[in-house]
């Protein structure tokens, strides 16, 4: 079973990538700046490929957004703001994660709608070269996934890690992470020593991506199944950690977590 994890940014330099060997216990980050070839390339030996990108825009945006530009009106005048952004700005999704207590980004509001762009064209690289895209993530393989909620699953710090000011915090709480995670815990020590939190999301996302595969993720809710496939749907494990990926710690170690 191999994993791919990507923490996918707009600027190929931002973007970390990691794919996990999971019966030979290998970890490996892609070399920077991380490409759309070599992403794809990796993705050819993944059973499954994690991404920390929207894979799609909220229904109520793309309805507003077309009816506006054929000159047909503008659906939400019907509801007082700013009530009426609301379906405009977060995917069914995004409100499902929302009321677990995490803040996912507006992708048709905020910056990370550009990453989304560079999302849209990498699905469909993957779809060309024969890797099937369903964005709710009940088949083909490729899911979204949000990296800081997976980690506040698993009782990690899941805040204040990112950036160069926050490097020791980031470094922290890889340690704290690789405890839990067994063999590979212990092989990915050494890929990810003075790793940034670009690297640190896609080593997450890729264990999500195992979680996946054994089924051990969050599903959309049959009432939701037909719009998790034109928005996308995040998948957050449905278990601890060593539940979820089906892993030991490693001999000697013990699991230790910040809040």
């Amino acid at each position: 079973m191999r994993t791919l994890g990507v923490d996918l940014s707009a600027n190929p330099a931002k973007t970390g990538a990691c794919l996990i060997d999971w019966e030979a216990v290998t970890v490996d980050l892609l070399p920077r700046p991380t490409e759309d070839d070599a992403i794809l390339a990796a993705a050819r030996e993944a059973d499954m490929v994690a991404l920390d990108v929207p894979l799609g825009w909220p229904d109520g945006f793309v309805q507003a957004v077309v009816a506006h530009h054929a000159g047909t009106g503008w659906p939400p005048v019907a509801y007082p703001p700013p009530g009426d952004r609301l379906p405009l700005r977060y995917r069914a999704t995004d409100l499902a994660v929302r009321a677990r207590g995490g803040a996912p980004l507006s992708v048709s509001s905020d910056l990370i709608g550009v990453a989304a762009m560079r999302g849209a064209r990498l699905q469909q690289l993957l779809e060309d070269d024969g890797i099937p895209v369903d964005r709710s993530g009940m088949s083909g393989r490729v899911i979204e996934t949000y990296p800081a909620m997976a980690l506040r699953q698993w009782g990690l710090r899941s805040t204040g890690y990112k950036g160069r000011t926050n490097a020791d915090t980031c470094r922290t709480l890889v340690a704290d992470l690789l405890v839990m995670c067994g063999p590979i815990g212990v092989v990915a020590s050494a890929t990810l020593e003075g790793c940034d939190d670009d690297a640190l999301d896609a080593f997450v996302c890729a264990l999500v991506a195992r979680a996946r595969l054994l089924g051990r993720t969050d599903p959309p809710p049959p009432h939701l199944g037909s719009t998790a496939h034109r928005e996308g749907w995040i998948h957050l494990p449905s278990a601890g950690l060593a539940d979820a990926l089906e892993i030991k710690p490693a001999p000697g170690r013990s699991s230790s977590s910040r809040s």
